[in-house]
């Protein structure tokens, strides 16, 4: 007799009940968000270590760590790490827009004895004024290091902040030196940028002067005038 094999009934599971999307959280508190103090203690910690270590060899984590807030705060403020590095130039506007205000105000005066060294004081003592203080002195030295570091970042935030400060300085030149080559004026302007970034950023002064001398000192302003006045003179003659 044959016999029929019983299937055991397949128990199908209830249909999953519709999922709701979870809303969104965001990666940052909103706590560390509502601190103003936290968007100025990360440009602060960006300036310093860009100045002490380059901009290739920080890190956005780096930063973090050292402003003591989460990675995702920096992100939420700046973005990426080269947008931060154009913010902390642009916090310094002001600087800038102070040196390209009095050049021109000077040039606009035309030729006339002492105009030269006018023109030198104006460019340079807006900068020497930053130093001696912890914010001005990483300021300084960010600069240098960006003037001189090959990369495409550090050229591309160059060209925006100081091309405009170089053009202001040709023309105002070029009213008080008006025999004055252009070619020469602008190789004069390199000189003179080499001459500031020393004065102002490179500490070996105070060691090779056993403590006598430190950078950027404020009393040797007119010193730095004199010899980058001499300097642009001479080559005009």
């Amino acid at each position: 007799m044959e016999t029929t094999k019983k299937t055991a009934p397949v128990r199908r599971s209830a249909a999953p009940a519709a999922r709701r999307k979870a809303p969104r959280r965001s990666p940052v508190a909103p706590e560390e968000i509502q601190r103003p103090d936290r968007r100025q203690d990360i440009l602060d910690s960006a300036e310093f270590l860009f100045a002490e270590r380059g901009y290739a060899a920080v890190s956005v984590r780096d930063i973090a760590a050292r402003a003591g807030v989460p990675v995702a705060l920096v992100s939420y403020y700046f973005g990426r790490k080269p947008e931060l590095l154009a913010t902390v130039f642009a916090h310094r506007q002001a600087n800038l827009d102070e040196r390209i205000s009095r050049i021109r105000e000077i040039g606009a005066r035309g030729p006339g004895p002492g105009r030269v060294e006018e023109i030198v004081a104006a460019w340079a003592e807006p900068v020497v004024r930053l130093t001696g203080s912890a914010s001005g002195d990483s300021f300084s030295l960010l600069v240098a290091r960006t003037a001189w570091d090959p990369g495409p970042e550090a050229t591309e935030i160059i060209g925006r902040f100081y091309d405009p400060l170089v053009h202001s300085f040709l023309e105002a030149m070029s009213v008080a030196l008006p025999d004055c080559p252009a070619d020469k004026l602008l190789w004069a302007y390199e000189y003179a940028v080499g001459a500031l970034l020393m004065y102002v950023a490179d500490k070996r002064i105070e060691r090779l002067s056993n403590g006598r001398a430190t950078a950027g000192d404020p009393a040797r302003f007119d010193d730095f005038v004199r010899f980058v006045t001499a300097g642009l003179t001479a080559m005009c003659r």
